[in-house]
């Protein structure tokens, strides 16, 4: 595969300004995994960053830009679209692994993909309850992920391993302030 998007800047939103990253302080029962975040999209990091600072109450939010070097021997995952195997991944890493159509469990350095919208909980929370019709149907799946998607948000590459993180290079943070 080409990974196209590891050859770019990635961007990190955030409420903090840092330059070495810090796995340890990763929040699990994320999409692809409890792990470091960016994107390849600089306006949506920004986004990402003013949305954090509101939620702590500052004016101010940081962005971390950082290139990847030498991704060769890493594992890497690209989901080109949010199907149904990009379902069952966001699936297990939320902890709803048990309604996962594929148990498989995954490994992976970097993961690229889609990112489903803010309200991910609430969404796997009705599918497992039922409210789009049986779990294993391929409708009740489908509603999931069409619910699941937003328009206004690019893409996510998430970093999960020590190894995967070496390989980031610091480049520049930067302020944004909120409105």
């Amino acid at each position: 595969m080409n990974y196209s998007e590891l050859h770019e800047q990635l961007y990190h939103g955030s409420n903090v300004s840092f330059s070495v990253i810090d796995l340890t302080k990763s929040v699990p029962f994320k999409d692809f995994g409890r792990g470091f975040y960016m994107t390849t999209n600089k306006l949506q990091a920004e986004k990402f960053a003013r949305l954090k600072a509101k939620r702590i109450q500052t004016s101010r939010g940081y962005v971390e830009v950082f290139y990847i070097n030498n991704v060769e021997d890493l594992i890497i995952k690209q989901f080109d679209s949010a199907d149904e195997e990009w379902f069952n991944f966001v699936l297990s890493n939320r902890g709803y692994g048990t309604f996962a159509t594929n148990k498989k469990q995954y490994n992976f350095d970097i993961v690229t993909g889609p990112i489903a919208n803010d309200a991910v909980g609430l969404v796997l929370n009705q599918f497992i309850a039922g409210a789009y019709g049986d779990s294993v149907s391929a409708e009740s799946r489908s509603t999931a992920i069409r619910l699941l998607l937003t328009q206004k948000l690019h893409n996510q590459v998430f970093f999960g391993t020590e190894k995967a993180v070496s390989r980031l290079v610091f480049s520049e943070v930067y302020d944004v302030y909120t409105d």
